[in-house]
């Protein structure tokens, strides 16, 4: 997901729209509350595009629904499919974009607390390859680029979790046999906020997993405490990965991880400059190479042509149950 200064302040104008009801519980023995809502699960009586829209913008516009609208609520869940994909850019993140919508409400993070957000994914990506090895021409150089990818980079069905301000992100990716967690932050020649050079972004595919046909159970949960931020994410309701000291790159913290992609900075704490989160979903791919033809990186620019990008891959997906529970 990566929003420019425009479209977040459209998004953030949209936020208080519509709010959903949301469920209290009992204050715990620490005194503190946890509260369950229901932002969509697409079950009222007619629910149509209208409803869709007050809750969801879709603020880089339709995309691969331009050329076929697919999405639709059968069923009580949102369906949207682009099988092949047809759209991509040899320009910055922008390829990653198949369809996204972002909840037109953000949801705060307490000081000593958690927001975990959860919804069900269930997607298909037919013309995806094993290990499909995506080429390219580093540009200062000419010299080639070949790089494996993951069923999920190929084409993949997405929830997001993100923080506008500071670019950070919490992702799933649930492609036809697999599904896997990925953690990110932004830099500002992206997202428009705040100073972010390479020194702290990053993007990280954090683990892999299997994952069976179906319908399948996400959620992240973000805590912090002291200013130290930590990220859970859950499949199926079981851990999967854990990500700490959120700011801050797998690789300089020396944890375990796929290996995709190195960073090239430090990052830093973000645990404390985190303070709501917003919800996205849609359909996506991750071919590019890293940092993504950012200006600042001209020896690591790398440019993929579209045979390489479209390739007759593309992905349908269902979601559902889009809740949020806070506790603190």
């Amino acid at each position: 997901m990566h929003p420019t200064r425009t479209t977040t302040a459209a998004a953030g104008a949209l936020c208080a729209l519509l709010a959903a009801a949301t469920l209290s519980g009992p204050a715990t023995a620490a005194g503190k509350r946890t509260t369950v809502e229901v932002y969509d699960d697409f079950s009222g009586p007619g629910y149509s595009l209208a409803d869709y829209n007050a809750k969801w913008s879709t603020i880089y516009g339709p995309l691969e629904v331009a050329n076929d609208d697919t999405r639709s609520f059968a069923k009580g869940a949102f369906s949207v499919s682009a099988v092949p994909f047809t759209v991509g850019a040899d320009f910055s993140v922008y390829d990653h974009l198949k369809y996204i919508a972002i909840s037109n409400k953000t949801f705060p993070v307490p000081e000593d607390g958690s927001v975990e957000i959860s919804s069900t994914i269930r997607a298909a990506t037919p013309g995806t390859q094993p290990g499909r090895v995506v080429h390219g021409t580093y540009t200062a150089t000419g010299a080639p680029y070949a790089e494996p990818t993951l069923e999920g980079q190929q084409a993949g069905a997405v929830m997001n979790v993100v923080d506008f301000q500071t670019g950070q992100l919490f992702d799933w990716f649930v492609a036809g046999h697999t599904a896997f967690a990925l953690v990110e932050r932004l830099p500002s020649n992206v997202t428009g906020n705040g100073d972010v050079g390479l020194d702290k972004a990053y993007t990280q595919i954090i683990k892999e997993i299997p994952a069976s046909r179906g319908t399948h159970a996400v959620s992240v949960r973000f805590s912090r405490s002291n200013g130290v931020g930590k990220a859970e994410y859950f499949f199926d309701r079981a851990k999967v990965a854990t990500v700490d000291h959120v700011g801050v790159p797998l690789d300089v913290q020396g944890v375990p991880w796929t290996g995709t992609y190195p960073s090239l900075g430090a990052g830093e704490e973000l645990g404390g400059q985190i303070d709501s989160l917003a919800i996205g979903h849609g359909l996506f791919s991750l071919l590019d190479a890293f940092p993504f033809r950012h200006p600042d990186a001209p020896a690591l620019d790398v440019s993929i042509p579209m045979s390489q990008r479209l390739f007759g891959q593309g992905a349908s997906a269902t979601f559902d149950d889009f809740k949020v529970k806070t506790v603190g």
